[in-house]
């Protein structure tokens, strides 16, 4: 029975060495986004919102949905993936959204819209 302190302090050595740890500088590019946002009321709030995390091209390429679905989305950016959005420019944002589909299902005479998905 008195083994067991000497084999503590065998088992009990290795802890005091430090495991080596090398950093490294990473770089990433990110590809171009060509895509802009049209001009309308709210894009201000979109720019300072959501182009942190999102490309103008994706926010563009969504699929149309309704103006309580762009809400709900919204806040499940906020609540999930704690999404550093001023939630004063929610209802800008969202005029935003659905006017930008609005107008883009106009331009292309509805072809291709979704009414009801979304993510």
């Amino acid at each position: 029975m008195k083994r067991w302190p000497i084999l503590l302090l065998i088992a009990l050595g290795g802890c005091n060495s430090e495991p080596e740890v090398v950093f490294a500088d990473a770089e990433i590019t990110l590809p171009v986004d060509p895509a802009t946002l049209p001009p309308g009321p709210g894009m201000e709030a979109v720019l300072a919102n959501c182009t942190g995390c999102h490309s103008p091209s994706t926010m563009l390429q969504q699929p149309r949905i309704s103006r309580e679905k762009w809400q709900s989305l919204i806040g499940k950016m906020i609540e999930v993936y704690k999404a550093p959005v001023d939630k004063q420019a929610i209802p800008e944002i969202v005029d935003y959204l659905v006017g930008v589909q609005t107008a883009q299902a106009g331009s292309s005479d509805g072809a291709g819209q979704d009414s009801g998905a979304g993510n």
